[in-house]
């Protein structure tokens, strides 16, 4: 179980990290809304790149949307290494957390893929057809994603053959 107080570990510095930059986004993007000039952040994202400055904020908007539900996949599968370090393998709770956990990380992950492929093309005219450090990130995310439905389908047909023999004995 000690790789299970690291797993929690790690995740909670994950989602801290990652809310403290979604928070540093809404905060950029709201003064950039409101006409603060923002040099002293160094953002590389130009506003000329894209055709509209409405696309720049929709594009930005969308992509601190997609960090929230990876955030929130991130929380779920926290909860359910909680139950695991009560060796509660035959919870419901564990199974569904999981579960939804793996399907939210392969949702945020293919999102985030197909919106940056998406502005590569259309938006900063730069393509890359082959594999770049991104798409590895997210095709590993996707791959880590999938594992977690697929335990949590292996736990739940662990449950309803421990409950078939409990129910024998």
């Amino acid at each position: 179980m000690n790789s299970a107080k690291t797993l929690y570990a790690i995740l909670n510095v994950i989602i801290i990290l990652i809310l403290i930059s979604i928070g540093l986004g809404i905060f950029v993007l709201s003064m950039i809304l409101f006409g603060v000039k923002q040099d002293f952040i160094g953002i590389e994202e130009d506003a000329l790149i894209y055709k509209t400055e409405a696309m720049l904020y929709r594009y930005t908007f969308f992509k601190l949307v997609i960090y929230a539900a990876f955030v929130v996949a991130l929380w779920r599968l926290r909860k359910a290494t909680k139950l695991l370090l009560k060796k509660d393998f035959y919870n419901a709770e564990l199974i569904s957390g999981m579960f939804n956990s793996g399907k939210l990380m392969v949702l945020s992950s293919v999102a985030l893929w197909f919106i940056d492929e998406m502005s590569n093309r259309f938006f900063k005219r730069h393509v890359l057809d082959g594999l770049s450090e991104k798409t590895l990130v997210y095709l590993l995310i996707i791959a880590m994603g999938l594992f977690l439905m697929l335990i949590s389908t292996v736990l739940r047909d662990t449950k309803a053959i421990k409950e078939e023999n409990d129910l024998t004995i």
